[in-house]
């Protein structure tokens, strides 16, 4: 994941995984250096999810989800499975 980031420049993770996988890819996206990561996934398993989000809590990350359906500033970028189509920039952009 590291050298993944560091190639990419990325700063976001999301993650599509299905439940039982879910919490570690959480785990590891922090591990490899992004502190902003979506969890798409729902019925991640309640104590794998504990375990997650203190981990990100203690990390000083941010952890947007699960089962949510990502995040989006129109007209500037999206993480997740938000149609652009029916989002426009506010009179505030």
């Amino acid at each position: 994941m590291k050298r993944a980031v560091a190639a990419s420049g990325a700063d976001a993770s999301i993650i599509f995984l299905p439940a039982p996988w879910a919490a570690d890819a959480i785990v590891e996206a922090v591990d490899g250096g992004l502190c902003l990561v979506v969890c798409i996934t729902e019925g991640i398993p309640v104590l794998d999810m504990v375990k997650a989000y203190a981990y990100v809590h203690r990390s000083g990350c941010r952890l947007i989800g699960p089962n949510c359906p990502g995040l989006i500033s129109p007209g500037q970028s999206k993480v997740g499975i938000l149609p652009q189509t029916v989002f426009a920039p506010g009179r505030w952009a």
